[in-house]
Order: C-alpha cells, then structure tokens, then sequence
C-alpha cells in the first residue's frame, strides 16, 4: 500500500544514516556512516572546542554521609561506561573518545556535594526528583555551573545495603538535549565496576530478587549508562529479532540489565544501536564543537510509505534543512511497552536530499502502533524526545501483516 504525506516542523528533528543492523565489527565503514562522517567533518571543520564536560553531583539526605569510597568508585563507574560508549561508536567506525569527565589535576573525578534537608526516609523515588534536582541546581549555581547549558549526573545517597539486603529510594530516570541534561542514579558502597565479575558473592535486592554481586553492578552500572543516554537526548529503543543473538540486548532498551554481563559469560551483553551511535555522535558533549546551536533549526520534507510484503516496509522521502543533514531514522513502536520495544533503524541519503528505508526485520508484536521520523542536523538539534523534534505517523498491521502508515489529518 503506497501512501504519501508533507509534513513540516521548525525545531530540531534528526536523521541519520544506517540501518542498526547486527553483525561483528569488520574493517568496512559502512557507506551510510561514512557520508556522516564526512557531512560532520566539514561542518565542524575550524570550529572552536566548546570544553564542554560531563558534571558530577552527589546529593546526600540529611542523616547520611557519602558511601565509603564514593569518588575513587563512581570515577570508576563513569570511566568505564565512557569507555563503553567510545568502544560502541568506534564499532561502527564513528570517531570518539566516549564521554568527556571533569577530573582534576591529579586526574580525579570532581563530584559536587550537595546536601538535603531531611532523612533518607523522607524521599522517594516517584516525587523526590524535583526536590533534589533544586538543590543540585543551587550548589552548581554556586560554581558558575548551569543547568541549562550543561549535562548533569547527580548520585544520590538513596541507595540501601545491610550486607543481605538491597533496595533503594531514589529518583532513577534522565533527561536531555544537545544543549543539557540531567539524569537521577543512587549509590550504595557495593556500586563498582570491579564487582561485574562477582559471581560468588549474592544479595537479594528489592526488585531484582536474589543476584550476585555481578549481576547487581551489571544492572546498576548499566541503568546508569542507561540514564545517561536519556541525558545525552536518547529515547528508548529495543533491539531487532537479528541483533539480539550477535550484539545482545540495546542499551536504551533493557540493555542496562545485561551491561558487561558477557564479563561473566551471562550473556552478550549490551550495545548501543547504529540509529543511537549516529543520532549521538553530533551532540556537542561528544563533538566537542558547539556551532549551529544559536540558530534555529527549520525543515520540511514529503514522505512516501509502501508496504510491498507482509512484515515490509519501504520509506522515501525528500527533505529541505537550514543545517547540513546527515541521517535520517525511523523508529517503529508498537502500541504499549512505553517505548521500550521501539525499534530504530536507520535510512540512508541520497542526492538531492533525499533519503530512504526499506525494513525487512520489523518487530515481531502484531499490535498496531507508531512509525517516528528523525532527521539528524549537524549541530545536533534532533536530540529532543519532544514532539517537535519527530515525526508521528499511526500504522496498522493487517490480518496478512501488511503494515499500512495512516497520514490522514496530519
């Protein structure tokens, strides 16, 4: 079924190259990466380096002080998923050197202290969030640091651990953009990277039940790496049917629960889509550059849909952009889930601006739901969850799996 539809948006929106398929590493760039590459390169090219850094925060409640060890751990923590999203983005050729951290003279991490007015007890992980993130805000405030132009992670010393038991009762989600972002994780003294490999060791924590002290840091570690990418301007996103048994499972899935688990031989671990790594690569926390922010972004493009198959889908489309675009994705999410079960997958361009897709390994659930188009801009606009920055198109899936993209009234 062919259908057409123009649509137009004048804020950020994203597009990307690549189609998130699996597969090891080889030594060929992909072409689609490659064009990124070089679309980037000339538009970053002589621009200034905008030192921007990942900023630490640690809020501690009134009756608690900081988890033994809290800087030496989390520095760890932060170093190796740094290293996790550089190794990520070089797998597919994209250039990085992961997540730059603010780290003293002596190459220590710096974490901002911040302390709340009431006992550990008085917080809560569904309404603490804008209470801490306040108090975060003053103490940066006070060191010329501000939230609305900066990528904040703040720990929170929330977490429980009586050496059997752990739980926590802390705010655990993220936020953000390629201006800033803000992202709630806890900490408890057995948060390490050294302990992924603890398979002797085992605790029962509240919502996970009984888990080595392996598995805990692969959930814990990883659900930070997690909320980062919510920071950085990520939506969730799942794996496809064909990735899961060669890469594992996606990071802004629910990779943050196998993170390193390969570690112990548990799993394949996590990984991070080509949609994410493209989508990510021009934020300016990972570019280095901050040219086109101060400009308004405007687009518009005409989108064609065609279903020629059961279980297919083919996208055209041609696009118009006041900043250089160098992909374009597409998210496919079936109704329910939360978006967990969204899959990415990446278009490629072609001249005269124009871009496709042609989606064989669709998502298994019959459910109807929703297709979302992200062009991705140089200056790393697209990185927005908000309605402005994609396109929404409903699909329905019909008895004989033909998908058909309802652009009626839009």
């Amino acid at each position: 079924m062919l259908t057409n539809f123009k649509f137009m948006a004048g804020a950020a929106l994203a597009i990307w190259l690549g189609t998130g398929q699996a597969g090891a590493q080889t030594n060929a760039i992909d072409p689609r990466v490659s064009a990124a590459n070089q679309i980037l390169a000339e538009y970053q090219a002589g621009a200034p380096h905008n030192h921007r850094v990942l900023h630490v925060a640690y809020f501690r409640p009134a009756d608690r002080t900081p988890a033994p060890d809290y800087q030496a751990r989390l520095g760890r923590a932060l170093d190796d998923i740094s290293q996790f999203y550089a190794a990520q983005l070089q797998h597919y050729g994209l250039p990085s050197t992961g997540i730059p951290l603010n780290k003293d003279a002596s190459g220590q991490l710096v974490i901002h202290l911040v302390k709340g007015t009431r006992p550990a007890a008085e917080y809560s992980e569904a309404k603490s969030a804008n209470e801490i993130h306040e108090a975060v805000r003053k103490v940066l405030a006070e060191e010329g640091i501000s939230l609305r132009t900066n990528h904040v992670v703040v720990f929170t010393r929330l977490g429980n651990y009586d050496g059997t038991n752990t739980s926590h009762n802390s705010p655990y989600c993220g936020m953000g953009d390629c201006r800033s972002g803000f992202c709630w994780q806890f900490d408890s003294e057995i948060l390490d990277p050294r302990l992924l490999t603890n398979t002797s060791q085992w605790l029962d924590d509240k919502q996970y039940g009984h888990i080595t002290l392996g598995r805990y840091n692969s959930i814990f570690v990883g659900g930070t790496a997690h909320e980062l990418g919510h920071c950085f301007g990520l939506p969730h996103n799942a794996e496809t049917r064909a990735e899961l048994p060669v890469r594992g499972h996606a990071l802004m899935g629910d990779g943050n629960r196998h993170y390193r688990e390969e570690l112990r031989h548990d799993g394949k671990g996590s990984f991070i889509t080509l949609a994410h790594a493209l989508r990510l690569v021009s934020n300016p926390l990972f570019s280095g550059v901050d040219k086109g922010l101060k400009e308004r972004w405007t687009w518009t493009a005409d989108c064609q849909f065609e279903s020629p198959a059961a279980g297919r889908l083919k996208i055209t489309g041609q696009y118009t952009s006041s900043q250089p675009v160098y992909g374009v994705v597409a998210y496919v999410d079936p109704d329910g889930g939360d978006d967990y079960d969204a899959v990415s997958y990446a278009g490629s361009l072609g001249p005269d601006h124009t871009f496709s897709f042609d989606l064989d390994n669709l998502p298994k659930a019959k459910k109807n739901g929703e297709l979302r188009l992200c062009l991705l801009c140089a200056s790393g606009q697209q990185l927005s969850n908000g309605r402005n920055s994609q396109v929404h198109h409903p699909y329905t899936i019909g008895t004989n799996g033909v998908f058909t993209v309802v652009t009626s009234g839009k």
